[in-house]
């Protein structure tokens, strides 16, 4: 059978949905070629990941993205599934969270009443079987009875063992008006009617068994499996299924419409088996999938860990292939603009920086809407290399530097890459230790200084800090002043210093070559820590170090944040001149320390300098100086896939901000944007304005701190600002508050000395 790929981007309607995006405005960056739960409602089929859902539309082909920007209530789906009779699809997300998408008003319902639920132990959903109105919910606690016309939960059924101890169910069907629950020791029947399916007396283990999961009722028979093979109960007595013999069974999945065949789909790895009801089932020879489901057509369906949404087209006798684009991994590292891309590491460090997490995700960029992924198959130099955690830009040159925690350092140009660096061919050291099998090349933190040398943070060796010059590499050995070689993350400031993390709860390696690399005799290099007179950080423990527009050191720890403002003077023996200082702000009649002690995972200057502040309870964005805030956003009041903001990337051109967090990443349409050199670009959208917009409208492509008027078509005032870097907005509303009447505007800019300046036209309908 031919295979046909199909991408999204190449499908000019997601391309449409990705490219629109209003200021202000959200979309979600995720990978989705592994997919574990498949189901059909109408036309489309959805797919369910760790990524959240996607659909296919079988009628027009097109390609769609469900996740919290469009109303989910969570990310990592773990089973969907739904009721053709109420036309309402459940979604059992990977903590227990349940949605129920109504596809009759078009509306998404939270249950999230197990997510809330205090269980002792593990707790999760492990399956769904409809009956009537009702979805039974098998559970790791016990069985718990969801009201799809109500909405919510009305019934659960706990501690149903014998003598009443906790059991763990994996599959629940109803089968001639009783409830069959697989547990792991067997399965346990109650009829549907006993009087209260709460106690465990009206509960009867009827098979016993060491492993006991999936089930589903086909043609008046219950199919089991139970001890690693498949049972079919016709309610008198279990005969084995003899075609599965010897299998696994990963899935059983009913049609969930009569047009595609009444059949009943047993899943293996090997294949899958297509029971009819006949004398023998057929077999789609289709390996390692994990679901399967027919659509409409009657075409089979399938998910799996590599191929996104796979669909045996029986028209044209090909599998045809179906991925939303977007980055190959939920993984990074480091997040950097630069060459018109944000640039992202797929690999990642813990807090401690224990080698090695072994990530083979490699590295990807975003660029005009669209993901492209850097994989091994394509790019031999790859082979081997995995855990790129930091990417960096030579400023005096097109080459890109990648760096592996574990292979080394790449250098590219374009989407080619021209060198690697090893112990073969430069500095960089191998770890020394006493598996002589294990010698990773542990490259960590980069950064180019202002002379054009990159500087390399090398991991547990005896020197472990490299410079890449033009005339060769340079390696430093910097004592015990660390208490050890782990060195992490690396930022360069205006003046010569390399700001190194260590990972020893030491606090910050300063380290000055006095622009001499080649000479370390006159070197200088201190650490920064919490001690009064020797930084004043607010701990030891530092996360990130940042350096803003202005040459500020803005410093993030485990205790809060600090900045220094004169990192000039660090190595002056005046402690005034150099220790750290932390904002404070007033809270009501108190003076507050800005964030107190709270965790500052990463720290990000946007093109107006201002600051995008990473926690593991959300992300603030303030003022250059910091003392205002400007934004604050968690999962509470935004659709961020979880407060812990682990990293944050800006696409300088567009003022989109990307948040990387452990369940993936996710953009916001910001409002600051890099200064253009003229007005020649300038953009308005949306233009015209009409009745149903409610956003602001955005101007890009102004020149940096422009100053931007709003007049209406006689030249009277309505609105004036200055442009965050190259980005201004206005919300439609004159200067008293009041929403615009319907006319033409006319949108003035000039930049700081109005010697250039530009006029711009927007129709607004109100």
């Amino acid at each position: 059978m031919k295979k046909y790929f199909v991408v999204l981007v190449l499908l000019f309607l997601g391309v449409l949905v990705q490219a629109q995006i209003n200021f202000e405005g959200w979309r979600v960056h995720l990978p989705y070629y592994k997919n574990a739960s498949v189901t059909v409602a109408g036309n489309k089929v959805y797919c369910g990941s760790n990524s959240g859902l996607f659909t296919y539309d079988a009628e027009d082909g097109s390609i769609e993205r469900l996740s919290k920007v469009s109303g989910l209530s969570d990310v990592e789906v773990k089973i969907v599934k739904h009721n053709v009779a109420k036309n309402i699809s459940v979604v059992i997300y990977q903590n227990t969270n349940i949605d129920l998408i109504d596809h009759a008003t078009n509306r998404i319902f939270n249950v999230p009443d197990v997510f809330m639920r205090s269980i002792i132990g593990a707790k999760s959903i492990n399956h769904v079987f409809f009956y009537q109105n009702r979805a039974y919910l098998a559970c790791s606690f016990g069985i718990v009875v969801l009201d799809l016309d109500k909405k919510q939960i009305v019934d659960s059924y706990q501690n149903l063992g014998l003598g009443g101890v906790q059991l763990a169910f994996f599959s629940v069907a109803i089968f001639e008006n009783q409830i069959f629950a697989s547990a792991a020791n067997g399965i346990y029947v109650a009829s549907l009617s006993a009087p209260n399916l709460s106690d465990f007396n009206f509960w009867v283990r009827t098979k016993i068994s060491s492993n006991s999961g999936l089930s589903a009722v086909y043609r008046g028979k219950l199919y089991l499996t139970i001890d690693g093979s498949l049972e079919v109960y016709d309610g008198i007595s279990y005969q084995s299924y003899g075609p599965t013999a010897g299998k696994i069974i990963t899935a059983l999945q009913l049609s969930a419409y009569e047009s595609a065949g009444s059949d009943l789909l047993i899943i293996t790895p090997e294949l899958i088996f297509i029971e009819k009801g006949e004398l023998l089932p057929q077999q789609a020879l289709e390996t390692f999938r994990l679901d399967a489901v027919y659509d409409k057509r009657g075409y089979l369906c399938m998910v799996d860990d590599n191929y996104g949404l796979t669909i045996v087209n029986k028209a044209k006798g090909e599998l045809d292939y179906f991925i939303p684009n977007g980055p190959v991994a939920k993984t990074f590292g480091k997040m950097l603009y630069a060459q018109g891309k944000l640039w992202v590491t797929g690999g990642s460090v813990n807090d401690r920086w224990d080698p090695l997490m072994y990530n083979g995700s490699k590295f990807f960029y975003y660029q005009n809407h669209s993901w492209f992924n850097f994989r091994e198959s394509e790019y031999p130099l790859l082979s081997g290399m995995s855990d790129f955690i930091d990417v960096r830009k030579n400023p005096y040159g097109n080459e890109m530097y990648l760096s592996s925690f574990g292979g080394g350092l790449i250098e590219m140009v374009g989407d080619k890459i021209t060198a690697k660096f090893d112990a073969t061919n430069s500095t960089l050291q191998r770890l020394s230790v006493v598996d002589t099998n294990y010698r990773p090349l542990l490259t960590g933190g980069m950064d180019f200084d202002n002379l054009g040398n990159l500087w390399v943070s090398n991991f547990g060796v005896n020197k472990p800090l490299s410079v890449k010059t033009k005339s060769g590499w340079y390696s430093f050995n910097v004592g015990t002043i660390t208490g050890g070689n782990e060195l992490g993350w690396l930022t360069c400031d205006d003046y010569n210093n390399k700001w190194v993390l260590s990972l020893r709860d030491r606090g910050v390696l300063i380290y000055n070559d006095n622009g001499t690399p080649e000479n370390i005799n006159d070197d200088q290099y201190k650490m920064l820590t919490k001690e009064v007179g020797q930084g004043a950080l607010p701990s030891n423990t530092i996360l990130c170090v940042t350096k803003d527009l202005r040459g500020e050191i803005w410093v993030g720890s485990s205790q809060g944040l600090a900045i220094v403002s004169n990192p000039r003077q660090i190595f002056s023996v005046k402690k005034e001149d150099y220790d750290a200082r932390q904002i404070i702000i007033k809270v009501g009649s108190n003076f507050e320390i800005f964030l107190g002690k709270e965790q500052i995972n990463c720290i990000k200057v946007d093109p107006a300098n201002r600051k995008w502040i990473g926690t593991p309870n959300g992300v603030w964005l303030v003022s250059e100086d910091g003392y205002t805030v400007i934004k604050n956003f968690t999962t509470a009041n935004a659709p961020l896939l979880s407060n812990n903001v682990i990293e944050i990337g800006i696409d300088e051109s567009s003022g989109e901000v990307f948040f990387g967090t452990e369940k993936g990443i996710i953009s916001y349409m910001g409002d600051a944007s890099a200064g253009a050199k003229g007005f020649d670009n300038v953009e308005i959208f949306p233009n015209p304005v009409r009745p149903d917009f409610t956003g602001s409208v955005s101007i890009r492509g102004l020149m940096n701190n422009a100053t931007v008027k709003v007049t209406d078509i006689s030249g009277q005032l309505v609105y004036e600002t200055t442009s965050n870097g190259g980005f201004a907005s206005w919300d439609g509303r004159s200067m008293n508050g009041s929403r615009v009447s319907t006319g033409v505007y006319l949108i003035f800019a000039a930049n700081k000395d109005g010697s250039q300046t530009h006029v711009g036209k927007l129709l607004f309908i109100n």
